[in-house]
């Protein structure tokens, strides 16, 4: 519902993803696998700058609330002092958002075969930083490090629309 990819600050360790369930159930984005005897994790990935990051056990999203993918929680609580009790908060460790855009996604577990667990795409978006050079890039280009964020308009639309994002003041968890 969010990306912080190119803080104002210039410090990536500031950087953050908003998820939020927009649904009328609660959504289990790990749980055990009683018959494999293994943990099953929902997946967040970028494809080119190494963020991987399987979400723990046990970790669920309510029905209408956020969660917090992080670079680095300290420097991220640093620049966001006003976040919500109770907003789970997660650091993804190695690997960095580009500021020049990527393509990043959400995928929940699927079939295993043999050693191989296969993952299914929920939601996927490639932004960019709206500079290219032909003047074609539909994705605003104030989240590049302006101060502002990319901000998802119809939280049940595509996630890899252009057009169903703007440019807003960074609001993590809200």
């Amino acid at each position: 519902s969010e990306i912080m990819y190119n803080p104002v600050s210039g410090n990536q360790d500031e950087e953050y993803i908003e998820l939020l369930n927009i649904s009328d159930s609660v959504v289990t984005l790990a749980e055990y696998d009683n018959e494999l005897l293994i943990d099953v994790p929902w997946r967040f990935a970028d494809d080119s700058n190494g963020i991987t990051f399987d979400f723990p056990l046990g970790t669920t999203m309510a029905p209408g609330r956020y969660l917090l993918l992080v670079k680095d929680l300290t420097a991220f609580e640093s620049a966001y002092s006003d976040i919500a009790d109770g907003l789970q908060i997660f650091e993804w460790g190695s690997g960095r958002l580009s500021n020049a855009g990527e393509k990043i996604q959400l995928s929940k577990p699927g079939d295993q075969v043999e050693s191989t667990r296969y993952y299914i795409r929920t939601d996927r978006v490639n932004y960019s930083d709206g500079s290219h050079p032909a003047g074609d890039d539909p994705w605003p280009a104030d989240p590049d490090g302006q101060g502002k964020s990319l901000a998802r308009k119809v939280l049940a639309d595509y996630g890899n629309d252009p057009e169903n994002w703007i440019a807003a003041n960074p609001s993590p968890g809200r």
